[in-house]
Protein backbone atom coordinates (compact mmCIF):
# COMPACT_ATOMS: atom_id res chain seq x y z
CA UNK A 1 0.00 0.00 0.00
CA UNK A 2 3.18 2.09 1.07
CA UNK A 3 3.05 5.54 3.24
CA UNK A 4 -0.30 7.25 3.79
CA UNK A 5 -0.08 11.46 4.14
CA UNK A 6 -2.20 13.16 6.17
CA UNK A 7 -1.96 16.77 8.01
CA UNK A 8 -1.97 17.92 4.30
CA UNK A 9 -4.60 21.01 4.11
CA UNK A 10 -2.32 23.22 6.21
CA UNK A 11 0.41 22.84 4.12
CA UNK A 12 -2.00 23.94 1.24
CA UNK A 13 -3.41 26.27 3.02
CA UNK A 14 -0.08 28.08 4.36
CA UNK A 15 0.39 31.77 3.09
CA UNK A 16 3.73 31.01 1.43
CA UNK A 17 1.99 28.21 -0.50
CA UNK A 18 -0.66 30.65 -1.42
CA UNK A 19 1.64 33.01 -3.05
CA UNK A 20 4.13 30.48 -4.78
CA UNK A 21 0.69 28.87 -6.00
CA UNK A 22 -0.19 32.83 -7.23
CA UNK A 23 3.42 32.81 -8.88
CA UNK A 24 2.41 29.80 -10.75
CA UNK A 25 -0.54 31.00 -11.91
CA UNK A 26 0.32 33.97 -13.21
CA UNK A 27 2.90 32.51 -15.75
CA UNK A 28 1.78 32.72 -19.23
CA UNK A 29 -1.47 34.61 -17.83
CA UNK A 30 0.09 38.28 -16.97
CA UNK A 31 -2.02 39.93 -20.16
CA UNK A 32 -5.37 38.56 -18.99
CA UNK A 33 -8.40 40.08 -17.48
CA UNK A 34 -8.50 37.75 -14.59
CA UNK A 35 -4.79 38.36 -13.53
CA UNK A 36 -4.99 41.63 -13.50
CA UNK A 37 -7.80 42.12 -11.89
CA UNK A 38 -6.44 39.62 -9.30
CA UNK A 39 -3.29 41.29 -9.00
CA UNK A 40 -4.96 44.72 -8.25
CA UNK A 41 -5.55 43.74 -5.02
CA UNK A 42 -3.11 40.16 -4.92
CA UNK A 43 -2.61 40.21 -0.85
CA UNK A 44 -6.45 40.63 -0.03
CA UNK A 45 -7.02 38.20 -2.62
CA UNK A 46 -4.66 35.89 -1.86
CA UNK A 47 -6.03 36.33 2.22
CA UNK A 48 -10.05 35.94 1.02
CA UNK A 49 -8.56 32.69 -0.78
CA UNK A 50 -7.11 31.33 2.35
CA UNK A 51 -10.35 32.30 4.36
CA UNK A 52 -12.81 30.20 2.20
CA UNK A 53 -10.79 27.42 1.44
CA UNK A 54 -9.99 27.35 5.90
CA UNK A 55 -13.76 27.64 6.47
CA UNK A 56 -15.07 25.38 3.48
CA UNK A 57 -16.79 27.76 1.67
CA UNK A 58 -14.32 27.39 -1.42
CA UNK A 59 -16.30 26.67 -4.45
CA UNK A 60 -14.90 26.74 -8.09
CA UNK A 61 -16.00 29.28 -10.40
CA UNK A 62 -18.01 28.64 -14.04
CA UNK A 63 -15.47 27.05 -16.20
CA UNK A 64 -14.84 29.26 -19.76
CA UNK A 65 -15.26 26.41 -22.16
CA UNK A 66 -14.21 26.50 -26.46
CA UNK A 67 -13.13 24.27 -28.84
CA UNK A 68 -9.68 23.58 -29.96
CA UNK A 69 -9.39 21.40 -33.32
CA UNK A 70 -5.74 20.24 -33.99
CA UNK A 71 -4.38 17.30 -33.53
CA UNK A 72 -8.43 16.36 -33.02
CA UNK A 73 -11.34 18.21 -31.84
CA UNK A 74 -11.29 18.79 -28.19
CA UNK A 75 -13.07 20.78 -25.39
CA UNK A 76 -11.06 23.02 -23.06
CA UNK A 77 -12.04 24.38 -19.85
CA UNK A 78 -10.26 27.69 -18.77
CA UNK A 79 -11.03 28.45 -15.29
CA UNK A 80 -10.82 31.90 -13.43
CA UNK A 81 -7.69 32.79 -12.31
CA UNK A 82 -8.36 32.65 -8.16
CA UNK A 83 -9.38 28.48 -9.31
CA UNK A 84 -5.98 28.21 -10.74
CA UNK A 85 -4.42 29.36 -7.71
CA UNK A 86 -5.85 27.42 -5.31
CA UNK A 87 -5.69 24.04 -8.19
CA UNK A 88 -2.04 25.69 -7.57
CA UNK A 89 -1.69 25.27 -4.11
CA UNK A 90 -3.04 21.78 -3.85
CA UNK A 91 -1.26 20.54 -6.78
CA UNK A 92 2.01 22.12 -5.02
CA UNK A 93 1.47 19.73 -1.89
CA UNK A 94 -0.24 16.86 -3.32
CA UNK A 95 1.79 16.27 -6.81
CA UNK A 96 5.08 15.25 -5.42
CA UNK A 97 3.22 12.49 -2.99
CA UNK A 98 2.14 10.71 -6.17
CA UNK A 99 5.20 11.81 -8.36
CA UNK A 100 7.39 9.18 -6.18
CA UNK A 101 5.40 6.53 -6.75
CA UNK A 102 4.72 6.88 -10.71
CA UNK A 103 7.13 4.75 -12.36
CA UNK A 104 9.32 5.77 -15.15
CA UNK A 105 7.50 4.47 -18.48
CA UNK A 106 5.38 7.55 -17.47
CA UNK A 107 6.51 10.83 -19.32
CA UNK A 108 3.15 12.88 -19.72
CA UNK A 109 3.35 16.16 -17.55
CA UNK A 110 6.37 15.33 -15.80
CA UNK A 111 9.36 17.42 -15.05
CA UNK A 112 12.41 16.41 -16.83
CA UNK A 113 10.43 14.23 -19.19
CA UNK A 114 7.47 14.95 -21.90
CA UNK A 115 7.37 13.71 -25.26
CA UNK A 116 11.29 14.07 -26.75
CA UNK A 117 12.49 11.69 -23.44
CA UNK A 118 9.13 9.45 -24.87
CA UNK A 119 10.43 9.41 -28.09
CA UNK A 120 14.06 8.58 -27.28
CA UNK A 121 12.93 5.85 -24.34
CA UNK A 122 11.34 3.98 -26.91
CA UNK A 123 14.27 4.53 -29.50
CA UNK A 124 16.12 3.18 -26.92
CA UNK A 125 14.64 0.37 -26.11
CA UNK A 126 14.43 -0.74 -30.42
CA UNK A 127 18.83 -0.26 -30.11
CA UNK A 128 18.77 -2.83 -27.16
CA UNK A 129 16.76 -5.18 -28.25
CA UNK A 130 18.01 -5.42 -31.96
CA UNK A 131 21.96 -5.15 -30.17
CA UNK A 132 21.12 -8.43 -28.00
CA UNK A 133 20.34 -10.31 -31.52
CA UNK A 134 16.05 -9.92 -31.16
CA UNK A 135 13.97 -8.74 -33.35
CA UNK A 136 11.48 -6.44 -32.05
CA UNK A 137 7.60 -6.20 -32.44
CA UNK A 138 5.93 -3.14 -31.56
CA UNK A 139 2.37 -2.91 -29.81
CA UNK A 140 0.63 0.63 -30.02
CA UNK A 141 -1.99 1.60 -28.19
CA UNK A 142 -4.31 4.73 -27.86
CA UNK A 143 -7.25 4.88 -25.54
CA UNK A 144 -10.46 6.73 -26.36
CA UNK A 145 -11.61 9.36 -25.27
CA UNK A 146 -9.49 9.09 -22.33
CA UNK A 147 -10.10 12.02 -20.08
CA UNK A 148 -13.86 11.98 -20.70
CA UNK A 149 -14.17 8.15 -19.54
CA UNK A 150 -12.34 8.03 -16.41
CA UNK A 151 -14.26 6.86 -13.45
CA UNK A 152 -14.23 9.49 -10.91
CA UNK A 153 -15.08 6.38 -8.10
CA UNK A 154 -11.85 4.88 -9.06
CA UNK A 155 -9.69 8.02 -9.27
CA UNK A 156 -11.02 8.67 -5.89
CA UNK A 157 -9.64 5.23 -4.79
CA UNK A 158 -6.24 5.97 -6.01
CA UNK A 159 -6.40 9.07 -4.39
CA UNK A 160 -6.78 7.60 -1.15
CA UNK A 161 -3.82 5.26 -1.44
CA UNK A 162 -2.04 8.25 -0.63
CA UNK A 163 -4.20 10.48 0.93
CA UNK A 164 -5.97 10.39 4.51
CA UNK A 165 -6.05 13.98 5.39
CA UNK A 166 -9.99 13.75 5.36
CA UNK A 167 -9.97 17.97 4.25
CA UNK A 168 -7.35 17.54 1.69
CA UNK A 169 -9.81 15.12 -0.19
CA UNK A 170 -12.97 17.50 0.72
CA UNK A 171 -11.41 19.95 -1.34
CA UNK A 172 -10.32 17.68 -3.71
CA UNK A 173 -14.04 16.98 -4.40
CA UNK A 174 -14.53 20.79 -4.94
CA UNK A 175 -11.88 20.24 -7.86
CA UNK A 176 -13.41 17.07 -9.54
CA UNK A 177 -16.65 15.84 -8.01
CA UNK A 178 -16.88 12.33 -6.80
CA UNK A 179 -19.30 10.11 -8.86
CA UNK A 180 -19.55 9.47 -12.49
CA UNK A 181 -17.33 9.83 -15.42
CA UNK A 182 -14.91 12.22 -16.74
CA UNK A 183 -12.47 15.13 -16.45
CA UNK A 184 -12.04 18.49 -17.60
CA UNK A 185 -9.92 19.23 -20.23
CA UNK A 186 -7.16 22.05 -19.24
CA UNK A 187 -7.18 22.15 -15.61
CA UNK A 188 -3.99 21.45 -13.05
CA UNK A 189 -5.78 18.88 -11.11
CA UNK A 190 -7.43 17.01 -14.09
CA UNK A 191 -3.80 16.83 -15.70
CA UNK A 192 -2.88 15.61 -12.25
CA UNK A 193 -5.51 12.91 -12.11
CA UNK A 194 -5.14 11.61 -15.42
CA UNK A 195 -1.79 10.53 -14.62
CA UNK A 196 -2.73 9.10 -11.60
CA UNK A 197 -5.49 6.98 -13.36
CA UNK A 198 -2.86 6.01 -16.30
CA UNK A 199 -0.68 4.75 -13.34
CA UNK A 200 -3.32 2.00 -12.68
CA UNK A 201 -2.71 0.50 -16.12
CA UNK A 202 1.58 1.26 -15.17
CA UNK A 203 1.07 -0.96 -11.75
CA UNK A 204 -0.73 -3.90 -14.17
CA UNK A 205 1.75 -4.17 -16.88
CA UNK A 206 4.86 -3.96 -14.37
CA UNK A 207 4.07 -5.80 -11.42
CA UNK A 208 1.30 -8.08 -12.85
CA UNK A 209 2.64 -8.92 -16.44
CA UNK A 210 6.21 -8.59 -15.69
CA UNK A 211 6.41 -6.09 -18.37
CA UNK A 212 9.13 -3.19 -18.58
CA UNK A 213 9.79 -2.50 -21.72
CA UNK A 214 6.94 -0.03 -22.41
CA UNK A 215 6.34 4.42 -22.58
CA UNK A 216 3.08 5.45 -22.14
CA UNK A 217 2.41 8.86 -22.48
CA UNK A 218 -1.26 10.31 -21.07
CA UNK A 219 -3.30 7.76 -23.09
CA UNK A 220 -0.45 6.62 -25.39
CA UNK A 221 0.90 3.80 -25.11
CA UNK A 222 4.06 1.92 -26.61
CA UNK A 223 5.15 -1.78 -25.78
CA UNK A 224 8.33 -3.44 -27.50
CA UNK A 225 8.71 -6.93 -27.37
CA UNK A 226 10.23 -9.59 -28.92
CA UNK A 227 7.28 -11.59 -30.97
CA UNK A 228 4.40 -10.81 -32.78
CA UNK A 229 2.77 -13.51 -30.77
CA UNK A 230 3.36 -11.86 -27.21
CA UNK A 231 2.32 -8.60 -28.39
CA UNK A 232 -0.88 -9.33 -29.55
CA UNK A 233 -2.00 -11.31 -26.12
CA UNK A 234 -0.71 -8.97 -24.58
CA UNK A 235 -2.61 -6.82 -26.18
CA UNK A 236 -6.18 -9.30 -26.21
CA UNK A 237 -5.19 -9.05 -21.75
CA UNK A 238 -4.73 -5.20 -21.99
CA UNK A 239 -7.82 -4.36 -23.29
CA UNK A 240 -9.91 -6.77 -21.15
CA UNK A 241 -7.89 -5.01 -17.74
CA UNK A 242 -8.54 -1.45 -18.48
CA UNK A 243 -12.12 -2.09 -19.60
CA UNK A 244 -12.98 -4.06 -16.16
CA UNK A 245 -10.57 -2.27 -13.61
CA UNK A 246 -10.64 1.44 -15.52
CA UNK A 247 -13.23 1.85 -18.02
CA UNK A 248 -11.44 2.50 -20.61
CA UNK A 249 -11.50 1.25 -24.76
CA UNK A 250 -8.58 1.30 -27.16
CA UNK A 251 -9.97 3.60 -30.16
CA UNK A 252 -7.06 2.30 -32.18
CA UNK A 253 -4.40 -0.36 -31.62
CA UNK A 254 -1.42 -1.89 -33.99
CA UNK A 255 1.09 -4.63 -33.36
CA UNK A 256 4.02 -3.86 -35.88
CA UNK A 257 7.60 -4.76 -36.55
CA UNK A 258 10.06 -2.39 -36.11
CA UNK A 259 10.90 -1.99 -39.71
CA UNK A 260 7.42 0.06 -39.76
CA UNK A 261 8.49 2.40 -37.48
CA UNK A 262 6.94 3.02 -34.39
CA UNK A 263 4.23 5.79 -34.38
CA UNK A 264 4.66 7.74 -30.89
CA UNK A 265 4.31 11.51 -29.59
CA UNK A 266 4.41 13.41 -32.84
CA UNK A 267 7.38 11.12 -34.50
CA UNK A 268 7.55 7.88 -36.25
CA UNK A 269 10.69 6.45 -34.88
CA UNK A 270 13.47 3.75 -35.86
CA UNK A 271 16.12 2.63 -34.14
CA UNK A 272 19.16 4.66 -35.95
CA UNK A 273 16.66 7.77 -36.62
CA UNK A 274 13.07 10.11 -35.84
CA UNK A 275 11.10 11.50 -38.66
CA UNK A 276 8.22 13.68 -37.71
CA UNK A 277 4.56 12.37 -38.31
CA UNK A 278 3.70 13.30 -41.36
CA UNK A 279 0.03 14.63 -40.00
CA UNK A 280 2.30 16.98 -38.16
CA UNK A 281 4.11 18.16 -41.37
CA UNK A 282 0.75 18.53 -43.11
CA UNK A 283 -0.30 20.62 -40.60
CA UNK A 284 2.98 22.90 -39.98
CA UNK A 285 2.34 23.61 -43.91
CA UNK A 286 -0.66 24.51 -43.48
CA UNK A 287 -0.26 26.86 -40.55
CA UNK A 288 2.80 28.41 -42.50
CA UNK A 289 0.77 29.20 -45.23
CA UNK A 290 -2.43 30.70 -43.57
CA UNK A 291 0.45 33.19 -41.55
CA UNK A 292 1.54 34.03 -45.22
CA UNK A 293 -2.13 34.55 -46.38
CA UNK A 294 -2.47 36.89 -43.83
CA UNK A 295 0.97 38.53 -43.85
CA UNK A 296 1.31 37.89 -39.91
CA UNK A 297 4.89 37.68 -39.32
CA UNK A 298 4.62 37.83 -35.73
CA UNK A 299 2.34 35.35 -35.42
CA UNK A 300 4.62 33.09 -38.46
CA UNK A 301 7.63 33.43 -36.23
CA UNK A 302 6.20 32.23 -32.92
CA UNK A 303 4.68 29.53 -34.51
CA UNK A 304 8.24 28.65 -36.10
CA UNK A 305 10.05 29.02 -33.03
CA UNK A 306 7.32 26.47 -31.21
CA UNK A 307 7.54 23.71 -34.17
CA UNK A 308 11.27 24.06 -34.70
CA UNK A 309 11.56 23.31 -30.61
CA UNK A 310 10.08 20.23 -31.53
CA UNK A 311 11.28 19.55 -35.02
CA UNK A 312 14.59 19.46 -33.91
CA UNK A 313 14.72 16.33 -32.47
CA UNK A 314 14.07 14.60 -35.51
CA UNK A 315 16.11 14.04 -38.62
CA UNK A 316 14.64 17.31 -39.91
CA UNK A 317 17.67 19.13 -41.88
CA UNK A 318 16.05 18.29 -45.53
CA UNK A 319 12.50 19.08 -44.14
CA UNK A 320 13.34 22.81 -42.89
CA UNK A 321 14.63 22.88 -46.36
CA UNK A 322 12.56 21.96 -48.32
CA UNK A 323 9.88 24.52 -46.20
CA UNK A 324 12.28 27.18 -46.80
CA UNK A 325 12.08 28.20 -43.10
CA UNK A 326 15.84 27.46 -42.20
CA UNK A 327 16.78 31.33 -42.09
CA UNK A 328 13.38 32.51 -40.46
Amino acid sequence: MGKKYKNLFDQITDPDNLWEAYRKASLGKRLTMGYLLFKQDEAANLSWLRRSLVAGTYRSGEPHTFMVYEPKPREISALPFVDRVAQHAFCNIVEPLFERAFLPQSYACRIDRGTHAAAASVQSMLRRIIAGGGDPWVLKTDFSRYFASVRRSVLRQEFARKISCSRTLELLRRFIPPDGCGLPIGSLTSQLAANIYGHIYDRWLVHTVGVKQFARYMDDVVVVGYSREAMALLQTQAASFTLQNMGLRFSRWSVLPWTAGVNFCGYRIWPTHKLLRKSSVIRAKRKLRNFDARGDAEGRLKFLAAWRGHAQWADTHHLIQHLGVEHD
